[in-house]
């Protein structure tokens, strides 16, 4: 089960699982929720509406939220985090996240356990390709003079130096609910924890201000029915019920320029760019992928596939998780270019990921737009995309090829691709 971006040529491979097409609604926020970011949530914390003080609690915050953050969330029931032991089924965290994803909101949701009222929030800086976690205590946790731990507020621990989002890829995200496709496959456990949470806690305390989309027995989630065993298909409203995919998709949309910026800080980098994008191209005459550099890759995804299937309750042994298998193992040319691409600038790729594990090859959103005359582009895209928008910015004969498509049309603020077929045409720029 994939998302197919509008205007794409793609060619079904053995490599797709299960694949579907969306029709897309429109999801977009109101007029006065488009500029709500950092400094709008800090003004808000810091003055309550009307009432002229600050916000006192989490659940006090999440009725003044702008309704693009109360509408976009997921939750996790088994977190990796430092508050893990005050989250489970009953009382999942929360993830919010606007449109773009440039805001991220997380809290728990257990206000007996310790990390009640802690909003942790994540924004993206353009300007510096950055992100940038922050946390804030709220005073009715200040008053109850709770005592976090340093390392429950040391964000390096998980995010790293150089902070990212900690996210798995498309189509598995262990601990979240939705955690395969975005659903419940049939007799999973995970449904029938969540449909317990939907009857009792899901609808009080910090939960009961979030906006669950009608239209699904699961909300946010995709109704199980609509999970076959060969090709999905379904209607317009169904990424409405595609949270965790959203997010997915828009974090990486983000995290591709702090890759870049990386990249690009190398020590062999400005004087290999044009090389180093003429091989992700695949131009005449750059030498192909290493044989066994991809064996080597394809083993550590194998490792890093059977880890994440654990974290799902599975094994990979099972039947089942041939059709849950990480979309990656089927693209290790792809990553295998990548990799060279980062050692030939002399760039550290081992936190390009935004999965937990250091050097994870965890790339792929799920959206089917990578195929050009038969050749895979999927994952190196991205990198293209960076590519030709920094060269098109300084050199002027590279902007005919520079040319953006959305995925998505303009119903969603993420789906960004480049034209292939264009950006195959500045080869001639860069032999």
């Amino acid at each position: 089960m994939m998302v197919r971006g509008q205007g794409f040529p793609v060619r079904h491979r053995a490599l797709i699982l299960l694949a579907f097409v969306l029709s897309l609604a429109c999801w977009t926020a109101s007029a006065g929720d488009a500029n709500f970011g950092e400094a709008a949530l800090e003004d808000l914390l810091r003055a309550k509406p009307l009432a002229g003080r600050p916000v006192d609690s989490i659940r006090e915050l999440i009725p003044l939220l702008p309704a693009e953050l109360r509408k976009n969330f997921t939750f996790v029931y088994d977190s990796r985090s430092p508050f893990h032991g005050s989250i489970s089924p009953d009382y999942p965290r929360v993830i919010l996240f606007t449109n773009d994803a440039r805001l991220v909101l997380t809290f728990t949701g257990d206000e007996q356990k310790p990390g009640s009222d802690l909003l942790e929030i994540l924004s993206f800086d353009d300007r510096t390709a950055r992100f940038e976690p922050k946390s804030y205590l709220l005073p009715i946790a200040q008053r109850r003079n709770e005592q976090l731990a340093s390392e429950a507020t040391n964000c390096a621990r998980c995010h790293g130096s150089d902070p990212r989002p900690i996210f798995d890829s498309y189509p598995l995200w262990p601990g979240f609910y939705g955690s395969v496709f975005d659903t419940f496959p049939r007799g999973a456990e995970e449904g029938r924890r969540y449909r317990h949470f939907l009857a009792t806690s899901g609808r009080t305390g910090v939960y009961r201000d979030l906006i669950f989309p009608e239209g699904s027995p699961v909300s946010p989630y995709l109704d199980p029915r609509n999970l076959g065993k060969g090709t999905l298909n379904i209607d317009y409203r169904t990424m409405t019920f595609l949270p965790n995919a959203r997010l997915g998709m828009a974090l990486t949309e983000l995290n591709r320029k702090r890759i870049y910026r990386k990249l690009s800080s190398g020590a062999n980098f400005a004087t290999k760019e044009k090389q180093l994008l003429a091989e992700l191209l695949e131009c005449k005459g750059v030498a192909g992928p290493d044989p066994e550099a991809e064996r080597l890759i394809r083993s550590e995804l194998e490792w890093e596939n059977a880890r994440r299937l654990e974290r799902l309750g599975l094994r990979s042994q099972d039947d089942r998780p041939r059709r849950v298998n990480m979309q990656e193992l089927e693209l290790t040319r792809e990553i295998s270019e990548i990799d060279r691409v980062a050692r030939e600038a002399s760039s550290d790729r081992s936190d390009w990921s935004m999965a937990l594990e250091p050097g994870s090859w965890s790339f792929f959103d799920g959206i089917l737009s990578g195929m050009y005359r038969d050749k895979s582009y999927y994952l190196k895209e991205d990198l293209i995309f960076e590519f030709l928008s920094h060269l098109s910015d300084r050199e002027p004969a590279f902007r005919r090829y520079f040319v953006v498509r959305d995925a998505f049309g303009k119903d969603y603020p993420f789906g960004h691709r480049i034209s292939l077929g264009d950006a195959q045409k500045s080869c001639r720029l860069l032999n």
